[in-house]
């Protein structure tokens, strides 16, 4: 099958945008033709799995950047996106990531393109857009804000099918733009092979090294990590190692890291490294919408989750069972402790029942499942 796989992000392992778009780029190159437009993608091994590139990478002249900002669009990718020459009928499937951009539907649409047209909602764009602007509070963010629900109703509207992350997005979807309930696909996030698991050696007299990650500019990733250092780590400071690692972190958080000598990893290039030497890994998020791609992340290194009931939203995890859920500093902490106190028999049933449950939700073979029961109706 020929397919052409449009995204304004390029795929990579160093943000959980990236994650996204690489898990269904695996997934449709496994047994299909695919062409990719989009920015470059700096991994040549991701790059190799395409038959095809076509990349939107060069800057814009002053005039384009005129051109694109009284579109309203911020964003080089309007301009060079209408230059790039394809057929689009060559392709008996066209894959969109993300529905903010309508000019891109638009432009498949004119050209009276027959095949079939699927779309990822990586977030309901009009929700995620409020949050980023009540965090920036920027002309920019509130004009992108504005636009939102105007652009993502045409986007899901041209759509054949639309993959929402979580049903609760899928409800949110059909709510605000009265979609038919059987056009909308839910298909979690899912990361990395399950053939590669990572067993942990124990230590009951070290210290847990929890982690956590995420674009640390952001409002809920930021407020949930100063909640750990404020709220949580006095209360488990005996027993565990705070290391925070993400992308541009604000500067009430480098405070905070200083004063309780938190190790910070600002913007690093892989998280692999941290993922590798951590013993558990904690997503404290109470806002936002979507699916924390960390959570996936961290379960396919095989660690211990301590997460929010709003950081759980689109996965299956249970309490106690497949890892540990608290909205509260005492029981966030409780938690922690719990499992630095289980034995190893019992800390090797609890990971082993965690990788179960990430090896057929989660991981990239997971994914390549529903894609292929997807590319086959």
């Amino acid at each position: 099958m020929n397919i052409l796989q449009i995204s304004i992000q390029a795929p990579g392992y160093n943000s959980g945008g990236t994650l996204g778009i690489l898990q269904f780029s695996y997934a449709l190159t496994r047994n299909n033709n695919v062409t990719y437009v989009g920015p470059k993608i700096e991994n040549k091994e991701i790059e190799s799995w395409f038959n095809q590139t076509m990349y939107m990478s060069r800057k814009l002249t002053t005039f384009e950047k005129i051109q694109s900002i009284i579109h309203m669009h911020f964003d080089k990718y309007y301009v060079l996106w209408n230059k790039i020459d394809i057929n689009f009928n060559d392709y008996d499937v066209i894959y969109i990531d993300f529905t903010r951009w309508d000019y891109v539907v638009k432009r498949i649409k004119k050209s009276g393109y027959k095949g079939k047209i699927i779309i990822r909602a990586h977030n309901v764009e009009k929700d995620y857009l409020y949050v980023e602007y009540k965090s920036e509070k920027s002309l920019k963010s509130y004009i992108n804000y504005l636009f939102a629900a105007f652009r993502e109703k045409y986007m899901v509207n041209m759509a054949d099918t639309i993959l929402a992350i979580t049903p609760e997005d899928k409800n949110r979807l059909i709510e605000l733009y009265n979609l038919d309930k059987e056009k909308i696909v839910v298909c979690p996030v899912g990361v990395n092979s399950s053939a590669c698991r990572k067993k942990k050696s124990f230590n009951k007299y070290k210290k847990l090294n929890c982690l956590i990650t995420g674009s640390l500019w952001f409002g809920p990733n930021a407020s949930g990590a100063l909640w750990v250092l404020k709220e949580v780590m006095p209360i488990v400071s005996d027993i565990c190692e705070l290391t925070i690692a993400g992308a541009n972190p604000n500067e009430d958080i480098k405070n905070a890291c200083k004063k309780t000598n938190t190790k910070l990893i600002p913007s690093p290039e892989s998280m692999q490294p941290y993922f590798d030497v951590a013993d558990m890994v904690l997503v404290p998020i109470f806002d936002g919408g979507g699916m924390k791609v960390k959570v996936a992340e961290a379960m396919s290194y095989n660690l211990p989750v301590v997460l929010t009931t709003h950081g759980n939203i689109g996965y299956k995890i249970i309490d106690y069972k497949t890892g540990f859920i608290a909205d509260k500093p005492e029981d966030f902490a409780s938690r922690i402790r719990y499992y630095w106190n289980m034995s190893v028999e019992k800390k090797e049933e609890f990971l082993d029942t965690e990788w179960k449950l990430y090896k057929d939700n989660y991981s990239l073979e997971a994914i390549c499942n529903v894609v292929n029961k997807l590319l086959k109706n």
